[in-house]
């Protein structure tokens, strides 16, 4: 038989990644290995109990060796008694001009940690480079991990069809681009600009495809001949919180790595204790605002929003007192929570659509044109006018650009 299902994990969230410590050192001894924090720790748990509610649970179960990732699967391996498989070829990614590239602990010292719970009799298949890696060298890393990994499963384990692997953001990015086919980390995955998601504890899931059919009953496909669809996208639904903490490889820094935290806790303070939701209070058109620092360089954004009706018979309409969040806005395909329901969006383009907002181009409630004085004498305050009603109202026009098409997410 040949392997038919793949799941790949992300691991959970990172106790460094808290915005106050004190901060746990590595358990291990190893420079950057951190444990998982009591979030991260919960969040496998919810991943394990998500597993054990599909009905194709994994009957084989691989691990990277860094801390956090063996955290993450053992609550997994729990629940299915299944061994870890300490895997060397899906560790985390270390870019060459890193001070420090960390060896991950001996499978002596990992033992110590999760007694009973790592098979000893797997090998690494792919040992990453100790100078570190570019980008394009942890995806042939991966590359090279795939045909090696799965010849060596099936030739031990023939009747297996379903594993999982947990691992790390870009690996995780790395091994996914690898089995759709294409040749770097950054590409669309589709038309729409679909990219794979990466938030702490996210799971996809990838199908044996032959002749367009998933898992077709066959005994063998050879590796040359194999295809794998992308059934499940960076899934966080069991997770209490949903996503967060995605990564990717536009942000230019290794996941979780100083530059990384540095850069979202900047975010995070620039945000300050101001929450991400406001009101919808109308279908066509939602007004977002991205809080930063310098809020003169940046102005309100305007876009129309197209949410799906569950009958073609009646219009979808949004409650006044619902809430809006989002998640995402810069990606092609944001997360957008209106009330209790749960969409994913993609961005579209508009022709010839305004947004028009009457007594807004910068008139007072005097009537006086903010910024300008009826008079040029020494005298600082301005002569004010009543408001002409016989003249035109002045209005403040946006032309919209963007439409975010919205889908349900249903579970999958």
């Amino acid at each position: 038989m040949a392997l038919k299902t793949i799941y790949i994990a992300r691991h959970g969230y990172r106790s460094n990644w808290l915005p106050k410590g004190p901060y746990p050192p590595p358990p291990t001894g190893v420079n950057s290995d951190v444990p998982l924090a009591e979030h991260g720790v919960k969040q496998a748990k919810e991943l394990a109990h998500y597993i054990m509610s599909i009905e194709n649970q994994p009957e084989m179960l691989f691990s990277s060796p860094f801390y956090r990732c063996l955290e993450t699967c053992e609550p997994i391996a729990d629940l299915l008694e299944l061994p870890i498989n300490v895997e060397r070829g899906i560790g985390e990614w270390y870019k060459p001009d890193r001070a420090i590239i960390p060896e991950p602990a001996s499978f002596a010292v990992l033992n110590n940690f999760f007694p009973n719970k790592l098979s000893p009799g797997w090998d690494a298949t792919v040992i990453p480079s100790d100078k570190g890696e570019t980008e394009q060298e942890i995806f042939s890393r991966c590359r090279e991990f795939w045909p090696k990994f799965l010849s060596k499963l099936e030739s031990n384990f023939p009747n297996v069809e379903t594993i999982m692997l947990v691992t790390h953001a870009a690996t995780k990015i790395a091994l996914g681009m690898n089995l759709l086919g294409f040749d770097n980390c950054r590409d669309p995955i589709d038309g729409d600009g679909t990219t794979l998601r990466s938030g702490s504890c996210s799971l996809d899931k990838y199908e044996l495809i032959v002749n367009g059919d998933i898992a077709p009953e066959l005994e063998s496909v050879p590796l040359a001949d194999r295809r794998w669809r992308l059934t499940m996208n960076g899934n966080t639904e069991f997770l209490a919180k949903g996503e967060e903490m995605h990564w990717d490889f536009q942000y230019g820094f290794e996941a979780g790595s100083d530059a990384d935290i540095k850069a979202r806790r900047a975010l995070a303070e620039a945000q300050g204790s101001q929450d991400k939701q406001t009101h919808a209070d109308a279908v066509s058109a939602l007004e977002l605002a991205k809080p930063l620092v310098d809020t003169d360089a940046y102005e309100h954004v305007y876009f129309s929003v197209d949410i799906p009706s569950d009958s073609a018979k009646t219009k979808t309409e949004v409650e006044s007192g619902a809430t809006l969040q989002y998640s995402g806005l810069d990606t092609n395909a944001p997360l957008v929570k209106i009330g209790e329901k749960l969409y994913e969006g993609s961005w579209q383009k508009l022709v010839g659509t305004e947004l028009v907002f009457p007594d807004a181009a910068g008139v007072d409630a005097t009537g006086i044109e903010q910024g300008e004085s009826e008079s040029e004498g020494l005298d600082d305050t301005p002569e004010q006018k009543p408001i002409d009603e016989s003249k035109p109202r002045a209005e403040k026009i946006y032309r919209i650009t963007d439409k975010l098409v919205l889908e349900h997410v249903r579970p999958m």
